[in-house]
């Protein structure tokens, strides 16, 4: 497939990660790409096209980011044929480099910036493609539903902190734009030309705080602050334990309805579900 569309001589295909989606490492004679293919039922073709303009966009204006690879076509993202139905695909450069192992300020600092370059980018975005927005009902109110019959004592408790959530996130004016909306050190890579930013799947118009919820809560916040300073004025700190609070819905969706549709109830054991119970009951004793 990537030989036909792209174009290339594709001599490997290794499956790097399966999960919500299948990424592989296509290799030719003399460069290496990555593959992304999406799985049916998730982001449209439209939506995977608009990810990639925006990752295109980002990186024409140096923001890094491993660049999208057009089809002989110039589109960004393409079709495959399924069983289960059309699945989105999308090629990007291979980037090479390592993960960063050890977190220290220094290392934060520089993830910072790097946020505060690409929320400042974000910020005259535009697509012709459709993405969906990641408003109250996405955040909030269409994964409350789904999750409330899988609670059981847990009810309540989650019920009435979304609750206090929503009205929290409806006052005032919170700071919109382009969000990534994962922003962890497991999304960078550090190259000899510093840090690259990867893995645009749950970006989209939004909150841009909702970046900084789990960077928050991590002691080199400080520095993570400092280096976002430099490139974008912090958006409102004081709304982020109700997006906190969205987050967690959100996973819990991911981790009782979505995951164990494709890797059977048996994901259900491995503890996440648990976690964000956890610490959803410490939120309700602080904020409620």
């Amino acid at each position: 497939m990537v030989s036909v569309r792209y174009g290339l001589e594709a001599r490997s295909c290794v499956l790097l990660r399966s999960l919500v989606n299948e990424v592989y490492q296509i290799g030719t004679d003399d460069r290496r790409y990555v593959l992304k293919l999406y799985r049916h039922g998730g982001w449209s073709a439209g939506e995977v096209a608009w990810e990639q303009d925006l990752v295109a966009y980002l990186t024409d204006r140096g923001v890094p980011c491993p660049a999208p690879v057009p089809m002989l076509d110039g589109r960004l993202c393409g079709e495959l044929e399924a069983p289960e139905g059309p699945r989105p695909f999308a090629l990007s450069e291979f980037v090479e480099g390592t993960k960063p192992q050890l977190p220290t300020d220094v290392l934060y600092e520089e993830f910072g910036g790097l946020i505060g370059r690409f929320h400042a980018a974000g910020a005259s975005f535009r697509s012709s493609h459709p993405r969906r927005t990641f408003d109250l009902s996405y955040m909030l109110d269409e994964p409350l539903q789904a999750i409330v019959p899988h609670l059981a004592d847990h009810a309540d408790r989650v019920t009435a902190l979304a609750e206090r959530a929503r009205l929290q996130l409806s006052t005032g004016e919170l700071s919109w734009g382009i969000r990534h909306g994962d922003v962890t050190l497991d999304n960078i890579h550090r190259t000899g030309r510093g840090l690259v930013l990867h893995d645009f799947d749950l970006a989209g118009p939004g909150w841009l705080a909702a970046d900084l919820t789990g960077v928050h809560a991590t002691p080199h916040w400080a520095a993570f602050a400092a280096g976002y300073s430099a490139e974008h004025v912090l958006p409102e700190l004081s709304v982020l334990p109700w997006l906190e609070v969205c987050s967690l819905i959100s996973n819990l969706r991911f981790h009782l309805v979505e995951k164990p549709k494709y890797r059977g109830i048996e994901s259900l054991a491995e503890g996440w579900v648990d976690r964000e119970l956890a610490r959803i009951d410490e939120l309700h004793a602080q904020l409620l």
